[in-house]
């Protein structure tokens, strides 16, 4: 090689050498200060899902809702009817429940210090226990609010509700005992007459109680009965027997009259009274499934838990009505739900009491064969589905006609008016006095009783 050839050569490689220098120098700046260098480990970012979770707060118990309850129903009756379902609903409800039984409200508060929350029971004679010590509170607003629907209750139900407290709530009904119309099967088939139905009037019941009054095979058989102490109490126009706001009998006019001569006429159908036994009407019906010479008889629908009902061979319709009363049968006899003044919780205590009158609740009762005041038709067809003694009858009888609402009470008047009426028209029964007599004695005796109870009082 000559010496051009060898200068050229050592140039070359001269710049490859410094071309590779520089080019390590540039790779070298361009790197971001924070990648990690060679002896650095690098982790990969972790994906949300290998996130560790942050560990939750646990959920604080709900504080315990303390609650009492006083009713008239046996200790058995109120943790099935009214203790479990409250529980099933709020776990940290406690009820604790006192018994009519053993002590009445006012020993209640007397010796114990203890004032319910919530009070269940019948619907007069609790409400004026409340009233009498100022216990009672309307809940009015607490419903507006939203906590309770008033319109899945039939509309009576509410209207009575108003009725018992001046236009407020002070409590809702739970269950009822609806007047009905049962009937002696062994009778009719007798005498070859067709069956008792819905829908009728009292002129065609009247016209039927013929039909089956009479002798056959030498037993003497009566057409109708009544247990008129309830028929009167809760009559199909909603009349009080004593005016809420005066306090005085309010029997002696042409409504009561209607009343007494409309019951008045089928006592008087020859052999119809015979054997009827003045001073207690509860006897007719003790009567109808005992003796079985009864046709028919207008009573309670609880009647057929009697001792030896399911002797007869009965069948039930819907008790009749009057003709220009647009359906309007008698009033229910209702069981009032009440929530105190007194309660610490109203809000808690009327979810307990919401509880009781949920569709499910109420269904479930409504098997048992405990009337309900919603207007749900499931609940209503269910009606006896699990009691023996009505399986085959005609349950949707108790619901056919419309109900009338209970009239206004006055809030200290506790005597038995019933009683006083109902004595009056065993007279009319006997032949001893007219309608238009009776009544007019009934006002008397009523206003004597009412002013000998109001003067103790003061």
């Amino acid at each position: 090689m000559n010496n051009k050839s060898r200068i050229f050569t050592l140039l070359l490689v001269s710049m490859l050498l410094l071309t590779a220098v520089l080019s390590a120098c540039s790779k070298k700046e361009s790197a971001p200060s924070s990648s990690p260098t060679e002896s650095e480990s690098v982790s990969p970012s972790p994906t949300a899902s290998e996130t560790p979770a942050a560990t939750p707060e646990p959920t604080p118990s709900p504080e315990p809702v303390e609650l009492t309850v006083f009713g008239s129903i046996p200790e058995d009756a109120f943790d099935a009817r009214i203790a479990s379902w409250v529980k099933g609903k709020y776990p940290d409800f406690n009820l604790t429940y006192h018994c009519s039984c053993i002590l009445n409200i006012p020993d209640l508060k007397e010796k114990s210090g203890i004032t319910p929350d919530i009070h269940y029971g019948a619907s007069e004679a609790d409400l004026r226990v409340l009233l009498g010590f100022n216990l009672q509170t309307d809940l009015t607003d607490l419903i507006n609010a939203g906590n309770v629907d008033l319109s899945r209750f039939d509309p009576s139900a509410i209207q009575t509700a108003k009725n018992y407290s001046d236009g407020k709530i002070y409590g809702l009904q739970e269950t009822g005992n609806p007047i009905v119309l049962f009937y002696n099967k062994d009778i009719f088939d007798k005498f070859k007459v067709d069956y008792p139905k819905d829908g009728m009037t009292w002129d065609e019941l009247y016209d039927l109680a013929k039909k089956v009054t009479g002798k056959k095979d030498g037993v003497a058989y009566r057409g109708l009965s009544n247990f008129f102490s309830f028929t009167l109490q809760n009559n199909e126009f909603s009349l009080p027997i004593i005016d809420a706001a005066t306090g005085k009998a309010a029997v002696n006019n042409e409504s009561w009259k209607r009343i007494f001569d409309n019951y008045a006429r089928f006592y008087k159908i020859p052999g119809n009274s015979v054997g009827f036994e003045a001073g207690n009407p509860g006897l007719e019906l003790n009567k109808f499934y005992e003796q079985k010479n009864i046709a028919m008889l207008i009573s309670l629908s609880s009647s057929i838990n009697r001792e030896g009902f399911d002797a007869l061979n009965w069948d039930m319709v819907a008790a009749p009505t009057f003709a220009d009363n647009n359906g309007v049968g008698y009033q229910d006899h209702p069981q009032m739900i009440y929530i105190t003044e007194t309660t610490k919780n109203k809000e808690a205590a009327l979810k307990a009491v919401n509880e009781l009158l949920s569709d499910e609740a109420q269904l479930a009762a409504a098997k048992q064969g405990r009337s309900t005041t919603l207007l749900n038709e499931d609940v209503r067809k269910a009606y006896g589905e699990d009691v023996e003694k009505l399986k085959g009858k005609h349950t949707a009888a108790i619901y056919y006609n419309k109900f009338a609402p209970k009239p206004a009470i006055h809030p200290l008047i506790t005597l038995n008016a019933t009683a006083i009426l109902a004595a009056e028209f065993d007279k009319v029964i006997a032949g001893q006095l007219d309608s238009a007599a009776a009544l007019k004695s009934a006002e008397v005796e009523l206003n004597k009783a009412i002013e000998m109870e109001l003067a103790t009082k003061k």
